[in-house]
């Protein structure tokens, strides 16, 4: 029988006296010892047994829905150093959106802003995928939502768990595609350091990189502190074979420079009140030559970020426990480029991409009754965010667009878990089985009052299988600068673009729109988790996802205005009668005003029609596909063993931009994600030795931009990596070590693709790279 419970009431007067922090992902979980060296020692017996998996609020609830998991090691082992690297190589994950390498050509939503990293789950776009750093916030970076999670030290990461799944009952706003939680090692004891060197084959891209984490632990807390420094040099156009199009000193991969400092810590208070801290600070600047020989650009911004996250957790006895965290963080990428045209005076342009972030939170979570299976529990609380951008851009001294606004929004949420049955009941063909739900509820003042519910259902007909599926209901506020960019109103002749005949008038929109309303989606996943007990170490799991994706934000025409008068199928976007009130109040918040090039005066009884082809609430899209896992690890005895691991996914993604138009095909096709990618690994280990080989495969892409519709083979590339322990350790972690890793061992090229212009890239940069193969060698030391 469970212990008498507090009641409710009780509980929340005693939680109003402290702080705590929000649930978040297992952060106290061990990853073993290493005796006379640096080691990541487990919490104290009795402490925090049932830990919390990204995507629950609940301590030991079971996952309804895929969670992968990438831990330090892994990385470590296959040779990166930086957690974009590691998460570009997940299947899952698109390349495209706010990544380095992203080149000309590939469309507004796939700019190179500042060299950041942004995990883009299912090519949604990095605004879609929610990314936590031990389940809090961080502030977005430059212009499309994003975090860039390169900026958090790979040295203080014990792991990462990948939720690729709507979750916005959970968490709120962004978490559409899924969640990425970054989990930072805890009460981590030593000093342990390393260094790479590192170069392309090919020429260009030498990188420096150099960490150090260091952590120490007494009865009551501990605390770790860890610092990356990373540079590389950029690839030019003249560096590769397949960039002759380009200026040759055009840069295809940019240059940078990056600091990054973490800082985590924990102290008991006494009373069962925990405090805690997260803080980050990174800095990046980076530099990329474009243009032609006739006017050419220096991009050179430099983004600075800090986060802090305080927080207290108290124990409230009968297995409760409050939790309020606090998190106030900014990312600010300052603008540098400079324009030389030949001949001509060079123009220097600078702004801000200036984002703010704060938020305060309390929950409570705890057991109500028992089931059978164990105790039904539930997490339930509410909290305030706000985010800010203030946006400027200065041409040649002269200031050509600006805002600077705070969104507020208020929330409180509520989750169960039910375990009706659990393997201790050891009834016959049912192992366990367990139902949760959860509801978020977010008022967003001005803009939407958004209510997100989630089901999810575990059942094991026995102990080897585990299915299991989800259903939910999430949300994408939109951004703060797809809002409050400024828009600009034209005044354009009708009979030019086929809207109505000589003589009248086209009122022409484009640009940001402050009347956006939320992205909203609904999500189905079905899978299973199959661990035979008479092969052990062998897991294989599958997941089907299903998600509608409505109301996304985007400018519908692309190209010129005609193009709707043309086509019926952007009808609904066309307004052939006009309020004269609100075109005046359009053209009233307009950036410049009416800007009049139709030859004739403005007169509003000669409007034939109105074209709005701002930021809009329009397009649909339909994601549907395959997540599937096999992991295998043997012993070999003595102190060896085997380790297979296969990731791959299969995706099926279309738009339609308006009910009169078809839908289109975008994975597949250049720029979006493949149908089908996998990676493959497959390591030896030993006490002395460590090597690893893995595979990458991208699938077949098509070029449909042009009448002549262009097949992309299917690539491959072959990564290696060694590590040899010069002094052994425990558990197989080294004292010092050697490594070598070699990155497209055969050295595979992207496929030419056909351009729009001088400075497009010539392949598409957001499914290949032009780093090539790539050799590198590394010490590690631990203390």
């Amino acid at each position: 029988m469970s212990p008498q419970r507090k009641t409710i009431p009780t509980l929340l007067a005693s939680a109003a006296l402290v702080l705590a922090p929000q649930v978040c992902a297992a952060q106290g979980a061990p990853s073993g010892a290493d005796n006379g060296a640096a080691k990541d020692s487990p919490d104290d017996p009795g402490k925090n047994q049932a830990i919390v998996v990204t995507g629950s609020r609940i301590r030991g609830a079971v996952a309804a829905s895929d969670v992968t998991t990438l831990s330090r090691d892994t990385i470590v082992a296959t040779g990166q150093v930086d957690l974009g690297e590691a998460t570009r190589a997940l299947p899952q994950n698109f390349g495209g959106g706010q990544n380095p390498g992203i080149g000309n050509g590939a469309g507004f939503v796939n700019a190179n802003v500042n060299s950041a990293s942004s995990v883009n789950l299912r090519g949604l776009g990095p605004d879609a995928t929610l990314t936590l750093l031990n389940g809090h916030r961080l502030p977005y970076d430059s212009a499309f939502g994003g975090v860039d999670i390169s900026a958090i030290p790979l040295a203080a990461v014990d792991r990462i768990e990948i939720v690729p799944d709507g979750a916005s009952a959970i968490y709120g706003s962004d978490a559409v595609a899924g969640v990425v939680n970054v989990i930072l090692r805890r009460d981590f004891e030593g000093i342990e350091a390393s260094a790479q060197l590192g170069a392309s084959t090919d020429g260009g891209n030498f990188r420096q990189q150099a960490d150090l984490v260091s952590g120490m632990r007494w009865a009551s807390g501990g605390v770790i502190v860890a610092y990356d420094y990373a540079h590389n040099a950029g690839i030019t156009a003249a560096q590769r074979s397949y960039t002759t199009s380009l200026d040759p000193i055009s840069s295809i991969y940019p240059s940078q420079r990056h600091h990054a400092v973490t800082l985590s810590g924990h102290q008991d208070l006494g009373g069962r009140l925990t405090a805690n801290i997260d803080v980050l600070y990174a800095r990046r600047t980076s530099e990329t030559i474009g243009g032609t020989t006739a006017a050419r650009y220096r991009f050179a911004p430099e983004v600075e970020s800090f986060t802090v996250a305080p927080s207290f957790d108290l124990a409230l006895g009968s297995d409760w426990s409050a939790k309020l965290l606090g998190v106030l963080g900014r990312d600010r990428t300052h603008l540098s480029t400079t324009f030389t045209p030949t001949p001509g005076t060079a123009t220097l342009t600078t702004g801000c991409y200036c984002n703010r972030a704060s938020s305060l939170e309390l929950g409570l979570e705890g057991p109500l009754f028992a089931l059978a299976g164990g105790d039904a529990r539930v997490a339930f609380g509410g909290g305030y965010r706000s985010n800010g951008m203030a946006f400027s851009r200065v041409i040649g001294g002269t200031p050509s667009a600006a805002f600077d606004v705070t969104r507020h929004s208020y929330f409180a949420y509520g989750e169960v878990n039910l375990p009706f049955v659990s393997p201790a009941n050891a009834l016959p063909a049912i192992d366990r089985l367990s139902l949760s739900a959860s509801l978020r509820y977010e008022n967003y003042p001005g803009m939407a009052k958004l209510a997100t519910p989630r089901l999810g259902l575990v059942y094991a007909p026995v102990p080897d299988l585990a299915l299991r599926g989800t259903w939910s209901r999430s949300f994408k506020a939109p951004s703060l600068f797809q809002q409050y960019l400024g828009y600009e109103v034209f005044l354009l002749p009708a009979s030019r673009y086929g809207a109505g005949p000589a003589g009248t008038t086209l009122v022409y929109a484009s640009g940001g729109n402050p009347d956006l309303k939320p992205e909203r989606a609904r999500s189905w996943t079905a899978g299973f988790d199959f661990h035979p007990q008479a092969m052990p170490g062998l897991s294989i799991s599958a997941t089907w996802f299903d998600v509608r994706y409505r109301d996304r934000v985007l400018r519908p025409i692309s190209g010129s205005p005609a193009t709707a008068f043309r086509n019926l199928g952007y009808s609904s976007l066309i307004d052939y009668s006009p309020d004269a009130q609100a075109l005046d109040t359009l053209i009233a918040g307009a950036l410049y005003g009416l800007e009049n090039f139709s030859g004739q005066a403005y007169d509003p009884s000669q409007v034939a029609a109105f074209l709005d082809n701002r930021n809009i609430n329009v397009a649909v899209q339909t994601i549907r596909g395959v997540d599937a896992h096999l992991g295998w690890r043997r012993d070999l005895g003595g102190d060896r063993r085997i380790n297979i691991d296969v990731n791959g996914a299969w995706l099926k993604t279309r738009q339609q931009l308006t009910p009169d138009l078809p839908a289109v095909q975008l994975a597949g096709t250049v720029f979006n994600p493949p149908e089908f990618r996998l990676r493959a690994n497959a390591g030896l280990q030993s006490r002395i030795v460590q090597v690893s080989v893995g595979l990458n495969y991208t699938g077949a892409l098509e070029d449909r931009r042009f009448a002549t519709i262009k097949r992309l083979a299917p690539s491959a590339t072959v990564d290696l990596s060694a590590q040899y322990a010069l002094i052994p350790g425990e558990n197989d972690k080294p004292r010092l070590s050697l490594s070598l890793s070699v990155s497209n061992l055969l050295n595979d090229k992207p496929e030419l693709i056909g351009v729009t212009g001088p400075t497009d890239t010539p392949y598409d940069s957001t499914n290949y790279s032009p780093i090539g193969r790539f050799v590198a060698v590394g010490i590690r030391g631990r203390w």
